[in-house]
């Protein structure tokens, strides 16, 4: 058996995320299914992390061993005729027996983006929150998250007690795109629907519903005087994963 290191692209919007779960349709699923078919055997993939249901990926990355002497051209033939349409195997890589995709992963980078009108064609990957905001206040609440930082005000608490809330961002910014504005981050980790987190509570500080103040005294570990707001998660992609 050789490892191989996967990128996949895909749309989120029918699946139940990336990780396999009984009796439903997921990024996982799908690919062990057909890389599977493939072989003729069953093949396992391990996924660099978890995306929840909707949110888009643009680089995902995987391991999966797979028997024999693949052709890497072969493979990905094949899955263009195996995947269903809204996913994608876009890279088969050789690496070493000792590679793994979560546990030599370095950095993720994700985007969500916002529209600034309604929009049929861009609808499932951008989200319009239908109100006026502030692009500056945007980026002065995204200057407070670069560095190493406690999040746990801004995340689904872990049913492990001893998982660390704890990231360490490289860089955090909002710009503009074509459509609206684009939130961009990167870090070495991240929590349970923490971007999303951020970027609908940093709307309602550029809307005027909270205050600067208030989102600052959160990342210091005060949220008292904060709401959290969750933003829909088919704004949120996973843009790449850099490894070490």
């Amino acid at each position: 058996m050789q490892r191989y290191k996967l990128t996949v692209e895909y749309d989120g919007t029918d699946f139940h995320g990336w990780q396999k779960q009984p009796d439903q349709r997921t990024v996982e699923g799908e690919l062990e299914k057909a890389l599977s078919l493939f072989y003729q055997d069953t093949i396992d993939v391990v996924g660099q992390g978890r995306t929840d249901s909707g949110v888009h990926a643009e680089n995902q990355t995987a391991h999966a061993d797979l028997p024999g002497k693949p052709n890497p051209e072969r493979v990905l033939s094949a899955m263009r005729g195996l995947l269903p349409e809204d996913m994608a195997l876009k890279k088969i890589e050789k690496v070493s027996r000792e590679f793994h995709a979560r546990f030599d992963a370095g950095t993720r980078t994700y985007e969500y983006l916002l529209l600034n009108h309604t929009s049929p064609l861009l609808r499932r990957v951008a989200w319009y929150p239908g109100r006026n905001f502030n692009p500056v206040l945007l980026n002065e609440c995204a200057d407070l998250l670069a560095g190493v930082h406690d999040f746990r005000h801004f995340c689904i608490p872990s049913e492990d007690a001893h998982q660390t809330t704890v990231c360490d961002l490289s860089y955090s910014a909002w710009d503009e795109w074509e459509a609206g504005y684009r939130f961009q981050i990167c870090g070495n980790r991240f929590l349970r629907q923490m971007v999303r987190r951020l970027a609908g509570t940093m709307l309602r500080v550029a809307s005027g519903e909270e205050s600067l103040d208030a989102f600052r005294a959160a990342m210091e570990g005060d949220s008292s005087g904060l709401k959290i707001f969750t933003a829909p998660p088919h704004g949120l992609c996973l843009k790449k994963v850099d490894y070490l």
